[in-house]
């Protein structure tokens, strides 16, 4: 059983996002279960100094939701030719702490639903982009943007949603399909082992330039240490790198 986490960019009570992420059970594959988070509204805005062990309850909860769950899909509309800032901030918390965030290494499904007919690839594009920085495999093709999603999505007095447009459901069905198999070849944990077992090397090369630059314009060990600190990495790293900067300046 593959547990699909769904979140909706969208905080809106008729969104057609959320919308669509309740008509997704009856397109996905068998031995797929999903699940909407509803809690996206209750999470700060982000906050290094929030950002704090044990983080604040609803982060605690969207971090836990999404370490849980093998793969996301993501819906979400288009506001201002990118992605909404409720999600951004979302992304923002599960990135942290810095190399060990809850969304790494999942598979991920990105979908829209929007109003109009000339919107939406721009949210989708960023959020795919964005979400794949993040060390997740995400799902490329079908690309799903849903225009005129007030009439493709249908309500039922049970309060169940049905999508029926038949092609958008189509493209939906053939993109779970897709996140399915993702999961079942495991390439989303392949991934995250590829990056984890060259993780030395990647977090040198992208803050060791900061320690030699900061220690040359006259910044102090203890400050240097502790933006490295509040960047994910460990004293022991701090001190190491510190010193081959030294000897590096000395030599």
């Amino acid at each position: 059983m593959h547990r699909i986490l769904a979140i909706s960019g969208s905080l809106r009570a008729g969104s057609c996002n959320t919308r669509l992420l309740h008509a997704l059970g009856p397109l996905a594959p068998e031995g797929m279960s999903i699940d909407v988070f509803d809690g996206l509204g209750d999470v700060p805005l982000f906050n290094e100094d929030l950002d704090t062990d044990p983080a604040p309850p609803p982060v605690a909860r969207l971090r836990e939701a999404v370490s849980a769950a093998d793969g996301l899909v993501i819906a979400t509309p288009e506001y201002n030719h990118s992605l909404p800032g409720v999600l951004k901030n979302a992304i923002d918390w599960l990135s942290r702490p810095h190399g060990r965030g809850a969304l790494s290494g999942k598979g991920v499904a990105v979908m829209v639903a929007t109003l109009g007919r000339a919107t939406g690839y721009r949210g989708l594009s960023d959020t795919v982009r964005l979400v794949g920085s993040l060390g997740n495999v995400v799902v490329p093709d079908p690309e799903v943007v849903i225009a005129s999603a007030p009439s493709a999505l249908e309500g039922s007095p049970d309060g169940s949603v049905r999508l029926v447009d038949e092609t958008a459901a189509g493209l939906v069905r053939v993109q779970l399909e897709v996140l399915a198999d993702v999961l079942a070849a495991q390439a989303h944990q392949s991934l995250r082992q590829a990056v984890e077992r060259n993780r030395a090397a990647i977090e040198r090369a992208r803050f060791f330039p900061y320690v030699a630059r900061a220690l040359a314009d006259g910044a102090t060990p203890e400050a240097v240490t502790e933006r490295l600190l509040s960047a994910g990495q460990t004293r022991e790293t701090a001190a190491r790198w510190l010193a081959e900067a030294r000897a590096a300046d000395a030599a």
